[in-house]
């Protein structure tokens, strides 16, 4: 709509999150599974049992290192995550179908962006990387994707709360209908 505020603000408007609220929800909802931004991470194991992905169950352990965070910050570090692995890919393909070899890739990588290039990743990282970019940056979108749900679902309750809880005041964040 013409009138609507961009997603981003709208959300940047709404109340802090932080990641231990979060991880305070997750514990507290009685079946991952029902909830529509866990759902494909959640199911049954072989015995009946509630289990999670091992992705969900990864992405919770990062976010448990960092509790103060908050899942709107949680979020852009997942859009920027994905945001550059995309870039990285459009870039590697360009660059091989230009006949760079293998060897130089890492290199020009480096020189074109820091954000594309990996100076901040270890070395092992930087390797596996070149070894196979696909898989790697594959990878880093699953579980970006899945920091993105979760944040969402931060977020989603303190609309929730600004929705349904009277002395909340109404911060503008309106979901676009």
């Amino acid at each position: 709509m013409a009138g609507d505020a961009p997603l981003l603000e709208r959300l940047a408007g709404l109340p802090p999150v932080t990641v231990s609220e979060l991880l305070e929800l997750l514990e507290g909802l009685p079946e991952h599974g029902r909830d529509p931004m866990l759902a494909g991470l959640a199911g049954v194991d072989e015995e009946g049992e509630p289990a999670i992905h091992p992705l969900l169950a990864a992405v919770v352990e990062h976010l448990r290192q960092k509790p103060d965070t908050t899942c709107y910050a949680a979020l852009l570090e997942a859009l920027t995550g994905m945001w550059n692995a995309a870039v990285r890919g459009a870039v590697v393909a360009r660059l091989r179908a230009a006949g760079l070899p293998a060897d130089d890739l890492l290199l020009r990588l480096e020189t074109l962006s820091p954000t594309l290039g990996l100076k901040a990743e270890s070395r092992e990282w930087a390797r596996a990387w070149m070894a196979d970019p696909t898989a790697q940056d594959a990878a880093l979108v699953q579980q970006c994707v899945v920091r993105l749900l979760l944040a969402l679902r931060g977020l989603a309750e303190a609309r929730a709360r600004a929705l349904t809880d009277p002395t909340t005041p109404d911060t503008g964040a309106r979901e676009d209908a």
